[in-house]
């Protein structure tokens, strides 16, 4: 099998050609979590096969950078599961885990939120964020779907992009539980996938709906 048939059998993004070459890997690490097993495993790839370093990604994932081609396959090989693996990229940040900031479990709603997502087949790709706190260190109101945590409960957001056209993701729930939160992404994300056109994404789709009919949508349903 040919490098990029092999590469086309991986999750999509999992593996990246760099030229010349040379390639990079993407780890497994859901929500930005690494075992203390995964870096013990990372750490022995790159030394065993002398690669020049591993970079964290603004996704909060590990990268494994500047593997020639005839490592590649015994360089997957050896870390085990690579890329994605859920359908939909979603972000968290540390929540009131760890951080003395926090007054909601973002980890924990942010593991719920991606296998809530896995049941959807949307027109364009997904990001999510989710924050423990309002200062959102999750960026939650510049993506797709946010979820900003506060002493009430859960912010609902939909409809931001941090991309070139940035936008501010308007809200749709203020002070919902875990449960009313996942249900009006839903609600949203339902009229989403029945309204908007082919790799719309979701900032451009509120852009030219208008939100008020999110909302009609969503307390509607």
């Amino acid at each position: 099998m040919k490098t990029q048939e092999y590469i086309e059998t991986l999750p999509k993004g999992a593996c990246r050609s760099r030229g010349e070459g040379l390639y990079s890997v993407m780890a497994r690490t859901p929500l930005g979590d690494v075992s203390a097993e995964q870096l013990d495993t990372i750490n022995a790839v790159v030394k065993e096969f002398g690669l020049p370093g591993v970079r964290v990604t603004a996704r909060q994932r590990i990268q494994l950078i500047g593997i020639p081609e005839d490592k590649l396959r015994t360089v997957i090989e050896r870390l085990g599961l690579v890329g994605e693996g859920r359908k939909y990229f979603v972000q968290a940040c540390a929540g009131n885990s760890s951080c003395r900031f926090g007054v909601r479990d973002s980890m924990e709603m942010g593991a719920r939120l991606e296998e809530f997502l896995n049941g959807f087949d949307l027109p364009a790709k997904l990001k999510s964020g989710v924050s423990g706190c309002p200062m959102s260190c999750g960026e939650s109101y510049v993506r797709d779907i946010g979820l900003a945590g506060t002493p009430k409960g859960w912010t609902v957001l939909f409809g931001g992009n941090a991309g070139r056209r940035v936008r501010k993701g308007d809200v749709l729930a203020k002070g919902v539980s875990d449960e009313e939160a996942l249900k009006i992404v839903g609600n949203a994300l339902d009229f989403y996938a029945k309204n908007a056109k082919k790799k719309e994404r979701t900032a451009r789709f509120v852009e030219r709906v208008g939100i008020d009919a999110v909302l009609e949508a969503v307390n509607g349903a």
